[in-house]
């Protein structure tokens, strides 16, 4: 790992220590603090999700077709999600503001879209063990 990106990981690994020990001490003031904390290392980890594979197709222009077809795979798992996600309200709730359907839908795409990825998870493990155990006999 370079130094750079060790002292990175150190500063953020101290902010984070900081801020948690600041939220336990007084809740309610800090919990904007840690929630936009949070956020920006979200965004950190989008922005770096996104330019790094950009370094690395300058370094290899073939990569940019694996860029594509990966893109185009996560394209096609969300859009199965929001199909798949029906947006009506709970039944027996005491939820006010009363949510939109827009948010029940995107809310119901994100549990879904996390139901698909964990079972591809699992049957990508379960499927690496089959194969190692086959490989090694």
């Amino acid at each position: 790992m370079s130094k750079f990106v060790k002292y990175i990981s150190y500063l953020l690994i101290g902010i984070a220590a900081v801020i948690t020990v600041a939220f336990f001490l007084n809740k309610e003031a800090m919990q904007d603090t840690f929630l936009f904390y949070g956020y920006i290392l979200f965004g950190i980890a989008v922005l770096a999700a996104i330019v790094m594979p950009l370094f690395n197709m300058l370094d290899n222009p073939k990569s940019f077709k694996k860029i594509l077809i990966n893109l185009l795979i996560v394209v096609v798992v969300v859009g199965v999600a929001y199909l798949l996600a029906s947006g009506d309200p709970l039944q027996n709730t005491n939820i006010t503001p009363e949510p939109t359907a827009n948010t029940l839908k995107i809310t119901d795409t994100g549990l879904i879209l996390v139901y698909i990825l964990f079972a591809i998870s699992v049957t990508a493990i379960v499927a690496g063990s089959v194969v190692n155990m086959v490989k090694n006999r």
